[in-house]
């Protein structure tokens, strides 16, 4: 058994989402901008150009045109189910921070309805992994590295990138941490 079985929500658990992967296509437009063409998947940009497909995105308004995920809606509607609000928790671009937290902002308050109650831009998602009480939080977020660190620090992490895997990941997480 891994110590994260044990882990329990509780009634003061948050739920974080993560943006890119999760709720918005991401990958989609990073394998364009890269100059794959549209429909081919990110996992095919050499990668000679991965860092300076990223390198494109700073100070572009790149995370304000995301195109909204299929099961976005679907999955903040599952969420809802077992918490009265959601936040998200997302990583901006590296060295691009004001920057990408302005257009996640701006995409979040376009595309999220109801609105989350927190926003928390970081690239320490880990911070907020336990609340101050040692009640854990839950993540979902498609970075495995995001939920090994997650996990780590005591909180609950589901793995889960929605152009890839199937909402019932996150209904198998999220029902084996509230212990149903």
């Amino acid at each position: 058994m891994r110590a994260e079985d044990l882990i329990r929500a509780t009634e003061n658990t948050k739920i974080y989402l993560d943006m890119d992967g999760v709720l918005a296509d991401f990958f989609a437009e990073y394998a364009v901008l890269a100059g794959l063409p549209r429909g081919t998947s990110y996992r095919q940009i050499p990668p000679a150009k991965q860092d300076p497909t990223l390198t494109k995105m700073v100070g572009t308004d790149f995370f304000g045109r995301l195109p909204k995920l299929g099961t976005a809606d679907s999955l903040v509607r599952l969420v809802l189910g077992y918490v009265p609000y959601y936040n998200i928790c997302s990583s901006p671009l590296r060295g691009d921070h004001a920057n990408s937290e302005h257009w996640k902002r701006e995409w979040i308050k376009q595309h999220l309805s109801p609105q989350p109650k927190d926003i928390i831009i970081t690239g320490q998602k880990e911070r907020y992994a336990v609340n101050p009480d040692g009640s854990p939080n839950i993540l979902i977020d498609d970075r495995g590295t995001n939920i090994v660190a997650w996990r780590a620090r005591g909180g609950i992490g589901i793995k889960y990138q929605a152009d890839e895997d199937s909402l019932a990941i996150v209904q198998k997480g999220l029902a084996h941490a509230y212990g149903y």
